[in-house]
């Protein structure tokens, strides 16, 4: 086992070791019940019962952290992706047996043309609101949707824990405009990057993990939208 598969289990049960953390710390507050949903079908981390606040819990260890990972036949799915100029150019760019002969099996900015770089960056920009949907509340194929984001500025720390109200920041973010570097893209809004995206690991194996499409968003929130725990009382 590589050490990188055991940080990313180890990352994965302190992240859900959080969420509980979070619903115990919620109950106590509110003193209504809050539970951890625990399924993979749903974006939802933490509810309470009447499922009127509806979390996705985060617990970074840095200043950005994962937020989703499709495989490029599940991306194409959710953007409901039709044009095969753009499926072409994500199985360049994020890896295919197309590019089995280029480093990584993936081909980037510089080694495609200019006509596919610009083709699969308008298709970002133009799609700013489908991929809010995907990445911040729906998720693709999922049960329910999130309405609001616990992020903690300090790990594990449940005290300093970040309310942010996801339709608002889905409304700021509608601003936001996608630009691209040499491996990656990056979203940004009033010069704060709010996500960026890249490719997820590499070489033959063309599988769930393999190629995909990871996206991480970052801890660059505005004040307008980071709200006051309290605020979930009356909800």
């Amino acid at each position: 086992m590589t050490s990188r598969i055991e940080s990313g289990r180890t990352a994965k049960a302190e992240g859900h070791k959080f969420e509980h953390i979070v619903s115990k710390m919620l109950t106590k507050k509110f003193r209504r019940e809050f539970v951890v949903e625990g399924a993979s079908n749903t974006k939802i981390d933490v509810k309470d019962k009447q499922s009127n606040v509806r979390l996705s819990v985060k617990n970074p260890s840095g200043k950005n952290t994962q937020i989703g990972l499709y495989t490029q036949k599940s991306f194409i799915e959710a953007l409901d992706i039709k044009d095969k100029s753009i499926i072409n150019f994500i199985s360049k760019f994020f890896g295919s047996d197309l590019c089995s002969d280029y480093p990584r099996h993936r081909m980037s900015k510089s080694q495609l043309t200019n006509s596919e770089n610009t083709r699969f960056l308008k298709f970002l920009n133009t799609n700013t609101d489908k991929l809010l949907n995907l990445l911040a509340t729906h998720g693709h194929k999922q049960i329910g949707n999130v309405n609001y984001l616990i992020w903690p500025t300090e790990k594990n720390n449940v005290d300093s824990v970040l309310l942010i109200d996801l339709a608002e920041f889905k409304k700021e973010l509608s601003q936001g405009v996608w630009s691209q570097n040499e491996t990656t893209f990056d979203f940004v809004v009033n010069d704060k990057k709010i996500f960026h995206l890249q490719m997820k690991g590499s070489g033959p194996k063309f599988s769930n993990s393999y190629h995909g499409l990871m996206f991480h968003v970052h801890s660059n929130f505005d004040t307008k939208y980071v709200k006051d725990l309290n605020i979930l009382k009356e909800i």
